[in-house]
């Protein structure tokens, strides 16, 4: 065999290890691979929006969150609405395409669900730590979330 033969065995073994370390940075930048699996099929409850607590009239349930593992599927609760979409998560990026909702209108709450919908399609970050969750948007901090 001449050394071209070894050229193409070189270059697959040279892509597939770097495709390797790609992977095992995008999870570090995540704070790991288990970081991403606590933020996945657990109920986030909304605590701050836009640097603001959150609070609901009484009787009114709050604003949530759950990312579903299997086929990256939102489900939620805005305030007034429930929420619907899917995400798009890599690493320590993660983003809401396609966000819905149902079109109630509730005079008491819509402020609130308007700010957290305008978070969420805003979001392209995250940071997890135990039972906190933060959304970002360029590395500001758009929305804080306690898992229940």
């Amino acid at each position: 065999m001449n050394k071209l033969s070894y050229t193409p065995i070189a270059l697959v073994l040279i892509l597939t290890m770097s495709a390797s370390k790609c992977n095992d940075k995008t999870a570090e930048a995540a704070g790991g691979v288990d970081k991403i699996g606590t933020i996945l099929d657990s109920k986030w409850i909304l605590q701050t929006v836009k640097g603001n607590t959150v609070t609901m009239p009484d009787g009114i349930e709050m604003p949530w969150l759950k990312l579903s593992a299997e086929g990256n599927g939102l489900e939620g609760f805005g305030g007034c609405n429930q929420l619907m979409g899917s995400f798009e998560l890599e690493g320590d990026r993660i983003s809401f395409p396609g966000l819905g909702s149902t079109k109630k209108f509730c005079e008491a709450t819509m402020p609130v669900e308007n700010t957290f919908k305008s978070a969420l399609n805003n979001t392209d970050g995250f940071k997890a730590d135990g039972d906190l969750l933060k959304l970002l948007s360029q590395g500001s901090e758009v929305a804080t979330f306690k898992s229940e």
